[in-house]
């Protein structure tokens, strides 16, 4: 389950498609991060309910791999660490629910991650800031890049600074020319540089022995070779308890559904599952994925976040989610 502790950040990354869902954010108070305990809770108590998950396999469907996740919060934000009960919920997390701990930051603050270090899995540093990480103090071995690419980047440059901050693991995201700007346009000479791109990173990578994997909002037409296109299919949820799905979070509001009104994992499942079908029924802001035979098959076109919204898309949803019957949870074997 992916956890957005907070909505501020201590960066203005142009490449940021939350950068306007981010703008006039409320600081974390004490009685919000109540909430959120409240919420991570309630949350909890569905896994251990729902008893054994699933392994991990690759080759599985959205579901599964979905339900595998279950027994880990990531930590998104903005930035996760600059929240002020950060230590308490990676606690909390942790010692109390029993689950794992991931987080996902840009690094800024290295000393707050480094004194979690034993009760935190693995850290994602944002690739544009890999400088930062061996400040905070992990094995590399726990440490992953995440570096979101345009088309006019200087990919060698990017890659050499992660590889000198001895990430060996890293996964590429798909960032459109102007970040959240919804006036830009990608177009088929943005493809084209794209490909010239990727290759570059191919070849870097390994020359120089470092795992490429890819973000879910990588699009095939990139390069066939990606492979790995498929949604991540984790829910989401808020600070305020709300549950959504990876691009949903930025895109509707009345489509969101509370954790605690969830009466089994599984339901909680069906629910985000069907607002995933609903994003998925939209027609993609890129032409150039409306045209494609693979758009919402083998490929999403890029994140779901970049549908085009018709009227009364948020009650649609929202109906559609409310209507999913339950689905049978995945076998455990």
């Amino acid at each position: 389950m992916n956890l957005f502790l907070t909505n501020q950040c201590n960066e203005s990354c142009s490449f940021c498609y939350a950068e306007d869902y981010f703008k006039g954010a409320p600081k974390a108070e004490r009685k919000q991060y109540e909430v959120t305990v409240e919420s991570l809770r309630a949350y909890a108590a569905l896994v251990k309910a729902h008893g054994d998950l699933p392994m991990h396999d690759p080759d599985h469907d959205e579901l599964t791999r979905s339900y595998y996740s279950a027994s880990c919060v990531n930590l998104l934000g903005g930035e996760p660490s600059i929240h002020p009960f950060f230590d308490e919920v990676v606690d909390l997390i942790r010692n109390e629910l029993k689950l794992g701990v991931i987080v996902f930051t840009n690094g800024g603050f290295p000393k707050r991650i480094a004194k979690l270090k034993d009760r935190v899995w693995s850290v994602t540093i944002n690739g544009h800031f890999a400088e930062r990480a061996p400040k905070m103090g992990f094995e590399m071995h726990r440490v992953f890049a995440n570096l979101p690419v345009r088309p006019t980047d200087d990919i060698i440059a990017r890659l050499t600074v992660i590889r000198d901050a001895g990430i060996k693991g890293m996964f590429m995201a798909f960032a459109t020319p102007a970040g959240s700007a919804r006036d830009a346009a990608f177009t088929p000479d943005d493809l084209l540089r794209m490909k010239e791109v990727h290759a570059k990173a191919l070849e870097f990578c390994a020359a120089n022995e470092i795992y490429l994997g890819y973000d879910c909002s990588f699009p095939l037409c990139v390069d066939e070779r990606v492979g790995q296109t498929k949604c991540s299919s984790v829910p989401v949820m808020d600070a305020q308890g709300h549950i959504s799905i990876c691009g949903g979070d930025y895109y509707y509001n009345s489509a969101k559904r509370h954790v605690s009104t969830f009466a089994t994992l599984d339901e909680l499942h069906a629910y985000t599952m069907a607002v995933q079908t609903g994003l998925r029924g939209l027609p993609s802001e890129f032409d150039v994925c409306n045209k494609c035979e693979h758009f919402n098959k083998a490929c999403n076109g890029m994140c779901l976040s970049y549908r085009v919204k018709p009227a009364k898309f948020d009650e649609g949803v929202a109906a559609a989610a409310a209507a999913a019957s339950v689905i049978k949870a995945p076998s455990a074997a």
